[in-house]
Order: C-alpha cells, then structure tokens, then sequence
C-alpha cells in the first residue's frame, strides 16, 4: 500500500498506515539507504516518544534523538552538520491523535518525489524485521538551529525593543520560539506554550489564532505570529489584531523576479504581483512542489496561502518564525504596506471522505465544473487532500454570494 502522502507518512498512531512496525520498517530502510548518523526531532504529541522507541529498532546507534524541536530545525542541523537524512516525527496542523513521519535528505530539503516514491514502495519489504539492537545516540542542536535562524532573518534591528506575541500551538516551538525573539531583542508575549501531549493545536497557534488576536488587541504588540504544530506555517496578526490572509504574506515577501505560489493561492495574489512588475506561477500543492518550481525558475521566495512559506536564503524548508520576523521587518504597518489589497471572494470547505476515486470520472461533477466554465466569472478548484480524508472545495468569484451558490450546487452533486 501508498503510504506517503503530500507531506510524508501521516495518521492515527497504531491503525494500518503508521503503527510500530511502519516505523520500525521505516528506521531499517533509511539506516541500509543512507547509512548515518539520521536525527531525529519531534512534536508535543503524546505518541511520540513510542514512535521514537520504535524508530529505534530500525536504526540503533545509527539515529540520533534531537528532542523535541521544530521541522526547521532538522533541517538547519541536516544542512549544516552535513546529515544525509533525518526524521521529523510529526503531523503538524492535526490533532494530537495523529502523528507523522516527514522524511528529510541531504541539505535538510525534502525528498525528490522519485526517491520518495521508491522508499515508499521499498518499505513493505522490512516490515517485521528484527530490530538492529543498540540505542539511539543523543544529539544537541539548540545553538545549530538558534544560529540558523539568526542568520536566515538577518538584520531584525528595527524591532528591536517592540513587543510581539507568540503563539506555539503547545507545538515544538514551545521552547525555540520565544528564545530566537529574546536573542533579537523584542519582547515576546508567550502563548500557547504548555504542552501536555495532548493539547498540540488545540484551540492555539496557525489554525486557531483567536487567542493570538485578542493577544495582540490586550498586550499593545506591534504583530503576533502564531506556529502550527511543528512551527513550519506562520499564522500572522497585525497590530490590530486581525488576521493577514496568508497569500497576502506572500505579497508582503515577495521579491524580483517573482513568487511560486500554489493552486490554491487567490487569484488576486496574481494580479497584484503582475501590477509590480514581478512573476506568479502556480504548482500542485505541497512545499516539496513549491521548492521544485522555485529551483528550476531560480525564484527565492514561494509559498502557500497556509501560511507554509520558502524563502530560498533562509532554510530548506519553511520556518514559521523566521517568516513571520522577515514579513515584519520593513515595516510593523502591515495594512498600509499592502495598501488595500484584498482576496478576489472565495469559499472554500473541506468535505470528510471514505474514499478517493478520481474526479474526472465523476460525470456530475464534471457537467458542473464544464457549465461553470461559461456561467462562473472566477475560479473552480477541487482536490483531495494529500494528508486527510478531505475533498477539499475552493470557489472564486467577484460576488461572495456567488460563491456560495456555486460551492453550494458542488456540495449538493458530492452528496449524491
């Protein structure tokens, strides 16, 4: 079976697709492809230190247990302690039920979608082996990922002295978060940052900013930067606590000659970038999808409307901090930056799913999307989600209104 998904292995620690002998397999696998040392870092959740101990019987001495820290920072010590793989031990955004296995290589960048594919189809091949024997080493990279940090946000001088809040999301940035602000000078309102095992992204951090907005509005902080789970998305606040779309983000990074977005980005991200003289293209979705479009144009900045960005001269992989601090850099007046722009009117609803037969099979669906071609002043967008049991549904249109009828007739032809 596919085990992989948009971003690594992903789902309810103990059921088919992620139980101890996945992770197990997956530690045999890594250890005979690429040898070691391969760190390891986690989340919060309360799986995790069973995934790690079953992770173990595949790599012995051969993994190197980092703790809890955030994806970025695997990446910072693969790239810059030279590791050849590592293991993020995370499911990000979900609930604490569920856990992952992100799988980083050489450089701390992710995967090459063929090397992925080919470890997917290997691993049924080491499921059951014996474990290999001998323990986990124990590895520290605090100071690696600090200074890593500190160099990818560069000169942050100017907010110096200012007041931010942070939200972690009870994630694993609980602890790296509020000490790259402290080193940098601001002052940090932490929130969000009591971990129990079970309160990762509960009510807190990039997908609940709630309490990061009446944060900001309580504490007079100039911005608030709210993580997910393993702190690669930044969710950000302006001063008056409201929150900055996440392509609108993207507006406020980019940078010549022009910014990768994905399929779901709005398209007035588009135009305003075309009226700036800078390029937007669009890849499927997925960061590893956003870095490849990126390389081959040789473009440093691209991104999600998630929040989930790249910025080509900071880290491999998106650092939700690191970008929260860069947006904010040239100026705390986030509004009177982006001068009035705003998202072209979407719906979007995520519709839970037993399965995932292919759409363009479904002749329903396929009449509708063909009718809206000609009828719809704006944009149709439906794919299944690549980490949950989601079809996801993403309707543009210059009347909101109108994306609702159109979202509404999609919802009434996937009911049938």
């Amino acid at each position: 079976m596919k085990r992989f998904g948009t971003d690594g292995i992903r789902g309810r620690w103990g059921a088919e697709v992620l139980n101890d002998s996945v992770a197990s397999a997956l530690g045999h696998l890594l250890r005979e492809r690429f040898g070691g040392p391969i760190p390891i870092v986690r989340d919060t959740r309360e799986s995790g230190a069973a995934i790690l101990a079953s992770l173990e019987k595949g790599l012995g001495r051969q993994g190197m247990d980092y703790g809890v820290m955030p994806t970025p920072a695997l990446s910072a010590i693969l790239r810059d302690q030279g590791g050849v793989a590592g293991i993020a031990v995370t499911a990000s955004h979900n609930p604490w039920e569920d856990n992952g296995l992100k799988v980083l290589g050489p450089g701390g960048g992710k995967l090459p979608p063929e090397v992925e594919a080919e470890i997917d189809a290997a691993l049924g091949a080491f499921l059951g082996v014996a474990p290999v024997g001998g323990a986990l080493q124990k590895g520290e990279g605090a100071e690696v990922y600090l200074a890593a940090q500190l160099r990818a946000v560069g000169d942050c001088s100017a907010l110096a002295g200012t007041r931010i809040a942070l939200d972690t999301a009870h994630g694993a940035a609980f602890e790296t978060g509020p000490r790259l602000l402290a080193a940098l000078g601001i002052d940090v309102h932490l929130i969000g940052a009591a971990p129990n095992g079970r309160n990762i992204n509960l009510g807190r951090g990039a997908l609940h900013p709630e309490a990061l907005q009446a944060a900001v509005r309580s504490q007079g902080c100039v911005a608030g930067i709210g993580l997910d789970g393993d702190a690669d998305r930044c969710t950000l606040v302006d001063s008056r606590g409201d929150v900055v779309h996440g392509d609108a983000l993207l507006l406020l990074l980019a940078k010549a000659p022009g910014v990768v977005g994905t399929v779901m980005c709005n398209t007035a991200l588009e135009v305003a970038l075309r009226d700036r003289g800078l390029g937007f293209c669009r890849s499927s979705v997925g960061d590893r999808n956003v870095q490849i479009e990126m390389t081959k144009r040789a473009w440093s900045v691209g991104g999600e409307p998630s929040g989930h960005v790249l910025l080509a001269d900071a880290l491999p992989t998106g650092d939700g901090l690191v970008t929260g601090l860069r947006a904010l850099v040239d100026g705390v007046d986030i509004q009177g930056r982006l001068n009035g722009w705003a998202p072209m009117p979407a719906v979007q609803v995520a519709v839970p799913v037993e399965s995932k037969p292919p759409l363009r099979e479904n002749k329903a669906i396929q009449a509708l999307l063909a009718e809206a071609g000609t009828r719809l002043n704006g944009r149709i967008l439906l794919r299944y989600s690549g980490t949950e049991p989601k079809l996801r549904i993403l309707v543009e249109a210059k009347d909101l209104e109108v994306a609702q009828k159109w979202c509404d007739r999609l919802l009434a032809v996937i009911a049938h």
